[in-house]
């Protein structure tokens, strides 16, 4: 199919200009050790390329750091070994996205800037980093306690988190799933033009995915590395 031009006889198209995504992922501290109590923080660093301001609902993607703990939103490859990690999905019933201003939902619709930096950080462990990260072994001894329990909620999760259920000893590149950002949607507004003041849900919106061939988003991300030391 010809493409529709608005330019005048004789003058040649100009090339699209795809918009893009920087995502620089980084650790407040190169290395973890156990025996600490919190995991390092992660931040994401984010920076549009772009001639104007897009909006993307960040649930379960991997721009949102504490949702792509959740939903392998990283891939974690343990360089000591060359093999990858296996990370939690922890797939639990949620209500869909509203785009009702004044409610909670609110926040994870993220507006970017042409040119304008925005950070998002969180705790890279379970619950945010809320609790002590284990090793490994820690989580497979006791898994092995509780295999006998029927109580699911008491069960632990063998798949990493973060820091959690990585190796003393070895060091892991981090980098966001490029799966999960091929399924984000997007739109070219600000989130004040997507949000409205009645009752309506995200999927009622004409999102673009990121894919889509009309209207492709671009992403590019650079990891990190982290040493888990004991």
């Amino acid at each position: 199919m010809a493409e529709n031009s608005t330019n005048p006889p004789g003058v040649a198209a100009q090339p699209r200009r795809i918009p893009r995504v920087d995502v620089d992922v980084s650790f407040d501290r190169p290395t973890h050790s156990y025996s600490q109590r919190n995991p390092p923080n992660i931040t994401h660093t984010i920076t549009l390329r772009a001639e104007h301001p897009i909006t993307i609902p960040t649930r379960r993607t991997p721009l949102n750091p504490s949702e792509a703990l959740t939903s392998r939103g990283y891939v974690i490859t343990d360089l000591t070994t060359g093999n990858p990690v296996r990370t939690a999905n922890l797939v639990n019933y949620e209500e869909p996205l509203l785009r009702t201003r004044g409610f909670p939902d609110e926040d994870f619709f993220l507006t970017l800037y042409p040119n304008v930096t925005v950070e998002l950080s969180t705790g890279f462990g379970r619950h945010d980093g809320h609790v002590k990260p284990r090793s490994r072994e820690a989580i497979e001894h006791s898994w092995e306690r509780k295999k006998h329990d029927n109580d699911e909620s008491n069960r632990c999760h063998v798949e990493a988190i973060g820091v959690d259920g990585l190796e003393p000893g070895h060091t892991y590149s981090v980098d966001l799933c490029p799966h999960g950002l091929n399924l984000c949607e997007w739109a070219p507004v600000t989130a004040d033009k997507i949000l409205v003041d009645e009752w309506s849900y995200v999927d009622e919106y004409p999102w673009t995915y990121s894919m889509d061939e009309e209207r492709p988003l671009e992403f590019r991300t650079r990891g990190a590395t982290i040493y888990v030391v004991d």
